[in-house]
């Protein structure tokens, strides 16, 4: 027993030169590390910036949004695995005997090259890196690319921002081409309201019966915590047609101007017609000449 124990030191030594020796089981081991460390990144930054969010959300004093340190844990993730990634494969390389200062050298020629060739992903890397600084949108935000990309904000990446939108489309839009961006719901959003009412209504009328439903849908208990200001008649926006067209407006939390939006426009109805308040349709007043008699008024001949 103890001659065995004497000798382990050595055994385990020479299994080790063994597992190093062999150019397959260190590949083995660069790559498991590189998982490895990789999860621990993960871990480490989810944590880190959910702390950070919990520990200004105990002080009441939230100055960056949970949307934004999403954002960025995201982007440090995927920064890290690049760096992970290099740095793995120079040490695979290393181990299979390829000359790695031959290697640095002809990349940097390389690099010449695809500075010139690959000038718009660059632009891609900057935009995108300017985009997380200035937090000019976040994860779940829901915004507009252009006027011809819109939805919501899947994933940020340093090349290209992914959205989601209505019909489940997913558009992926490198940075570059993100020239003008339209945020929907960044702090808050506004609900804006046009109601048609008949040219016979009383407008002070509608001014209260607008007030009182919009009030009312702010302090229901279901609505209450998407409204920061109650929707309020705003003002008269034109006469048309076959009606005057009134504008309501208010102010929500970001994202729940569709949705109550489409409530309010229940309740209004409701209201309107409980009190009598007629919404018009288009309707037209037609005027019919009838020839013969408009002839027979043309001669008729002048009293004297």
């Amino acid at each position: 027993m103890e001659q065995i124990l004497a000798e382990l030191p050595n055994y385990i030594q020479q299994t080790l030169d063994f597992i190093f020796a062999t150019p397959v089981l260190r590949v083995f081991l660069i790559l498991f590390a590189m998982f490895l460390s990789q999860k621990v990144i993960d871990y480490v930054s989810d944590k880190y910036f959910e702390r950070a969010y919990n520990s200004q959300a105990k002080k009441n004093r939230i100055k960056i949004s949970k949307k934004r340190f999403d954002t960025l844990s995201k982007a440090l993730r995927q920064v890290a695995s690049v760096i992970i990634w290099i740095i793995g494969l120079v040490a695979i390389l290393s181990v299979l005997g390829v000359n790695i200062a031959a290697l640095l050298a002809g990349a940097g020629v390389a690099g010449i090259a695809f500075g010139i060739a690959g000038k718009d992903i660059i632009m891609d890397l900057y935009v995108g890196l300017m985009a997380l600084l200035e937090d000019q949108y976040r994860v779940g935000d829901v915004i507009t690319v252009d006027q011809d990309h819109s939805g919501t904000v899947e994933e940020i990446t340093l090349r290209t921002v992914k959205l989601r939108d209505i019909d489940g489309n997913v558009h992926i839009i490198p940075h570059s081409l993100a020239r003008a961006i339209i945020n929907k719901t960044y702090g808050y959003s506004n609900v804006n309201i046009e109601l048609g009412v008949d040219y016979k209504t009383d407008i002070e009328k509608v001014k209260t019966v607008i007030n009182d439903t919009g009030l009312a849908m702010s302090e229901d208990e279901d609505w209450k915590s998407s409204f920061i200001k109650p929707i309020q008649y705003q003002t008269m926006l034109r006469f048309d047609e076959s009606q005057m067209t009134v504008r309501a407006s208010g102010k929500v939390k970001p994202g729940k101007q569709w949705s109550v939006a489409s409530e309010f426009r229940v309740r209004i109805k409701e209201a309107f017609d409980k009190n009598k308040i007629e919404i018009p349709f288009p309707q037209r007043v037609v005027r019919q000449i009838n020839e013969d008699a408009a002839s027979s008024v043309q001669k008729s001949p002048k009293k004297k």
